[in-house]
């Protein structure tokens, strides 16, 4: 029952005004290029190069290397991605565009997210925001990289790493880093 004074809205208002918010988030997306498969193709590669070529020799299990490895991702991912997103492939990688990839999650949602609190004084990064789920349809989170727990361990690239730069719901949360589950989104590019 609505509250005392208020008119109930029929339900198809509300069915009406949910198609017409993903009409426009599918509208938004169709301007957008979708490029999870290159996504997914340089994860599994550069997990694959630390895994197998360094976590696998403990000598190399140090932060010079993992240094080293940042180095390398910086490299694959241009090459792999940035560099298949223009006409041809550019051959020096120095020159591409930096470009805004934006991570959206699944429809129709919500999905879990992981949302960074900072704590004054504390340098610390700890992800227990009480906001736990998200949708696509009020949120903008653009990709920063990809993200395990233990930087000196086997890795997964379980997560990707975004910035929230919208959220329409919960805009004290705009500017913060975030933690999504990468089966749980698709990335796109301008």
């Amino acid at each position: 029952m609505p509250p005392a004074g208020k008119a109930s809205e029929p339900r198809f208002v509300e069915w009406i005004r949910i198609t017409e918010s993903e009409c426009v988030l599918e509208e938004e997306k169709s301007l957008m290029r979708e490029i999870t498969d290159f996504m997914n193709h340089y994860r599994v590669v550069a997990r694959s190069i630390w895994n197998s070529g360094f976590w696998s020799a403990p000598d190399l299990r140090t932060w010079d290397a993992r240094d080293q490895f940042e180095q390398i991702k910086g490299l694959l991912f241009k090459s792999l991605v940035t560099a298949r997103l223009d006409d041809g492939h550019c051959c020096d990688l120095t020159s591409l565009p930096d470009k805004v990839y934006e991570v959206v999650p699944l429809e129709p949602g919500p999905v879990p997210i992981l949302i960074h609190r900072p704590r004054e004084g504390d340098r610390n990064w700890y992800w227990d925001d009480p906001v736990r789920e998200i949708k696509a349809s009020e949120t903008e989170l653009h990709f920063i990289d990809y993200f395990d727990w233990n930087l000196m361990a086997y890795i997964d690239f379980q997560f990707y790493r975004v910035r929230i730069t919208s959220f329409g719901s919960n805009p004290h949360l705009v500017g913060r880093e975030a933690l999504l589950e990468h089966q749980y989104a698709r990335v796109f590019v301008r």
